[in-house]
């Protein structure tokens, strides 16, 4: 009996454990890094929230290298400035109010993201504080530990075990993996506005996924 999974190591065994296919070990932390990516398609929660405070006068701010989406961003004027913080919205860099529709000499209305940098529009002195989802961090040998397999280690091993159906080719065992995965989901993590997973027919996520797997095969 594996030990109770709390790491990338105990995630391995146990996966090994449930698969009892011993010809399949190289190919588990491949199932692993699958898993990640199809979580960070799926999940938008508060546990991904991370905070990036910066200073416009340092120029265009880069985007992290971890984001998935944008949750909000405020502006902060100067010290002694009459101006109040504003949350800015955003837009595409291509449209019309990045090039023509704002207040040139006004404040802060709006931010983009033109070649990897988030740009406030009009241009302005300040600090914005940059909320949003970063991407669930990776497990491997040397950080074998995160917040999600600390907070819901099942959802690891669901996701994974699914990741070495789809790779076997084995539908029907895929799918009841999925819907393990999207019932231990739904449980943790609720259907709020702000804790969000993705819903969608087990059958369509299977027939997608499988794409994948073939592709890896």
């Amino acid at each position: 009996m594996a030990d109770p999974i709390k790491d990338y190591p105990t995630l391995l065994a146990a996966v090994l454990e449930y698969l009892a296919r011993p010809d399949l070990q190289e190919f588990v932390p491949i199932f692993v890094q699958q898993a990640e990516g199809r979580l960070n398609a799926r999940l938008k929660v508060v546990d991904m929230h991370r905070l990036i405070a910066a200073d416009l006068a340092a120029g265009k701010i880069d985007v992290p290298a971890d984001f998935i989406d944008w949750v909000s961003v405020e502006w902060t004027p100067p010290p002694k400035t009459p101006q109040r913080p504003l949350m800015l919205r955003y837009v595409e860099a291509d449209s019309p109010e990045i090039r023509a529709k704002h207040r040139p000499n006004g404040p802060p209305q709006i931010y983009t993201v033109l070649a990897g940098k988030v740009r406030v529009v009009p241009a302005a002195v300040g600090t914005v504080d940059l909320v949003y989802f970063a991407r669930i961090p990776a497990l491997t040998t040397a950080q074998p530990v995160n917040w999600l397999i600390t907070k819901a280690p099942d959802v690891y091993l669901y996701g994974v075990l699914l990741e070495a159906m789809l790779f076997q080719k084995d539908e029907a065992s895929a799918a009841q993996w999925l819907g393990l995965l999207n019932d231990r989901l739904g449980g943790i993590f609720g259907q709020g506005d702000t804790q969000k997973t993705a819903s969608r027919p087990a059958k369509a996520s299977v027939e997608a996924a499988e794409v994948t797997a073939k592709a890896v095969a």
